[in-house]
């Protein structure tokens, strides 16, 4: 590429040589040749020939892979020829076309090439010399005393012009270089930016203002079903998530935004961010991770930890069944024995054994059934009401409640089931005239639910296992709700926590915000 863009630079540096000569010739022919002697007009016209001459060796000269500093010189140094016998043959010292010496050096100035520069110089005073006293000699015709003065002068002139144009030249020359190195540097990223967005195998997207694609990789077209750079406006894709174009909508955002996305039996997840400040035009860019391995793996690990789990409960649950069977099985065989009056406290008993065998199956329907969040905005406020009224029906019992938040997208039901349970935990765990608080609060990262009540707390043995199933032991309990409760935030990537010390049990959930999530 570089050789074919010297042969361009020389054949149009030949082109416009051509075209001067052949003004100055036509100059000559004009002015000169009705006033000058049949020789003179032999060496004009030899002139001319020369100039065809010379043009056609370099056009053929330009066609080798010679360096262009030679090619050059070789160019610039014919014309120098060519001046010096134009000299000569318009008069020697009389002659008016000295100028084009110096038209010829600032032309090789324009090459950034300083030792061209230089070397032209000492040639044009050299050849302009010759052509003066060849000229002398050859028509016997002494130089005057006053020419020398005006010869040391146009010679100065002409090494100061030479020495100027070196100094643009060289000045030139760095430009030059520095504007190379930055189109190099710049082609070097281009060429980088391409093969690390085609290396990704996230899908990256990046929109202007306008929300238009400017730019995108294979992954990404591949995701969306289009082709590279094809200017699209995003709101053209059908399958977009409809939470990436609520985000791009809204100027205020500036934060990154994160949402799961499912689009072709694959999971995705989404992250939108905008540029601190536009950049070539970029405000906002988009990229879409396949997390379907990662969400089917953590799927699978929570299946085998809950078949351990189950399998370490099998040995709990014949002990927690026998309790209640056996009591059962106890009133029954002495309900036939006792007064009358006796028999409705083995009814009774009879009754809450029954009750709790109820609980400890519905325990076991909710911790083994599988759990598919499906987020949307809820109203915090409504969720802590109902949750509330649930427990205490009445409004009988000291339950405070502060809530801070207004929506979050999470699965309601999911929520609710983690709430009820850590609600009854807490107000069976505290005496009568305990208060039970729940607050809930949120930041720009992530929202919490602390739950704390004012029992004897948890012991600090079962701390470690109070998540486990049958690990707590509690009157009225079947030892499955806080192990339900932890099931269900794992299979919401929400954190759950329990602190207790000096009288005082505090359970947080926590999770990230997540601003939408789209399946389908």
């Amino acid at each position: 590429m570089g050789l074919t863009k010297n042969r361009s630079d020389l054949m149009q540096i030949l082109l416009w040589r051509g075209m001067v000569t052949v003004l100055v010739l036509l100059v000559v022919a004009w002015f000169y040749l009705p006033s000058v002697g049949l020789e003179q007009r032999y060496l004009l016209a030899y002139v001319a020939l020369l100039f065809v001459a010379l043009s056609v060796i370099q056009s053929l000269f330009i066609r080798y892979p010679w360096p262009l500093s030679i090619q050059l010189f070789f160019q610039f140094l014919s014309d120098i020829l060519l001046i010096a016998m134009l000299v000569f043959a318009t008069g020697g010292y009389q002659s008016p076309f000295v100028l084009l010496f110096g038209l010829v050096i600032v032309a090789a100035g324009t090459q950034a090439i300083v030792l061209l520069v230089l070397s032209l110089a000492v040639f044009a005073c050299i050849a302009y010399l010759t052509a003066l006293y060849g000229f002398a000699w050859w028509y016997h015709i002494p130089l005057p005393a006053e020419a020398t003065l005006q010869l040391l002068l146009q010679i100065s002139v002409l090494m100061l012009v030479g020495g100027v144009m070196a100094v643009i030249a060289r000045r030139h020359a760095t430009l030059s270089d520095k504007s190379e190195r930055a189109a190099q540097q710049h082609q070097d990223f281009q060429a980088l930016h391409t093969r690390l967005m085609a290396s990704m195998e996230e899908g990256v997207l990046v929109l202007d203002a306008d929300l238009t694609i400017r730019d995108s990789n294979p992954a990404a077209c591949a995701i969306f079903h289009i082709s590279e750079h094809s200017g699209l406006n995003i709101r053209e894709l059908c399958s977009i998530p409809h939470g990436v174009i609520d985000v791009l909508q809204k100027p205020k955002n500036a934060g990154s935004y994160r949402g799961e996305w499912q689009q072709d039996d694959a999971e995705y997840l989404v992250t939108v961010g905008k540029f601190p400040e536009l950049y070539a035009g970029s405000c906002w860019w988009l990229t879409f991770v396949d997390v379907s391995e990662l969400r089917a793996l953590e799927r699978k690990v929570a299946e085998q930890h809950k078949l351990a789990a189950m399998g370490r409960m099998a040995a709990m649950l014949a002990h927690e069944l026998r309790n209640p069977m056996q009591t059962i099985a106890q009133a029954v065989e002495l309900v036939t024995r006792v007064p009358e009056e006796k028999q409705v406290n083995i009814q009774r008993i009879v009754s809450e054994e029954i009750s709790r065998l109820n609980r400890l199956v519905t325990d076991m329907l909710d911790y083994t059934k599988p759990l598919t969040p499906r987020a949307k905005p809820v109203e915090i406020a409504e969720l802590l009401n109902a949750s509330i009224e649930q427990i205490d029906p009445n409004g009988k019992l000291s339950i405070t409640s502060v809530c801070d938040v207004g929506v979050l997208n999470i699965d309601a039901d999911h929520m609710r089931l983690v709430l009820d349970n850590l609600l009854r935990n807490a107000v069976l765990a505290s005496p009568l005239s305990g208060t039970v608080s729940l607050r809930v609060v949120e930041d720009s990262i992530a929202w919490q639910f602390s739950i704390i009540d004012h029992g004897d707390g948890i012991p600090k043995p079962l701390q470690a296992q109070v998540f486990e199933p049958f690990a707590s032991h509690r009157i009225g309990g079947t030892g499955l709700g806080l192990a339900t409760v932890w099931q269900v935030c794992q299979a919401n990537h929400w954190q759950v926590s329990a602190d207790s010390h000096a009288g005082t049990t505090i359970f947080c959930v926590r999770g990230e915000h997540v601003r939408w999530r789209q399946h389908g």
